[in-house]
């Protein structure tokens, strides 16, 4: 009886941490954004809130989330993808359209174009 007691909460404690670790993947794996600076007015709002709250510097953000400034205000957010990005106008932004991903610019070398040269 004891035995068969031991294997059930083993099966119990194993489907619960599977079910922790589905649904905390997707959340640990996106990519994280945290505010450095913020001067005056900035409000914050998380996907999950249904309003905006005063935004404090260390916040960590989501893509998903919003900012928005008034008069007169800024804020510095440094972004998953290793860039710091300032707002400094008025209005609400889109975190993931601040720190989108900057795709490099392809440099042309002069000798790819050129039809002179043959391979």
């Amino acid at each position: 009886m004891v035995n068969s007691m031991l294997n059930w909460k083993g099966t119990i404690q194993a489907v619960l941490t599977l079910i922790l670790m589905a649904w905390a993947t997707p959340v640990l794996s996106s990519p994280t954004h945290h505010i450095i600076d913020v001067r005056g007015n900035v409000q914050v709002k998380k996907s999950q809130w249904r309003s905006f709250n005063k935004a404090e510097s260390g916040m960590t953000l989501s893509g998903r989330d919003k900012i928005k400034l008034g008069n007169n205000a800024s804020v510095r957010i440094y972004c998953s993808n290793d860039n710091q990005q300032t707002i400094n106008k008025p209005g609400t932004y889109l975190v993931s359209r601040e720190c989108a991903e900057k795709k490099p610019v392809p440099q042309l070398c002069e000798k790819c174009n050129n039809d002179s040269i043959k391979m």
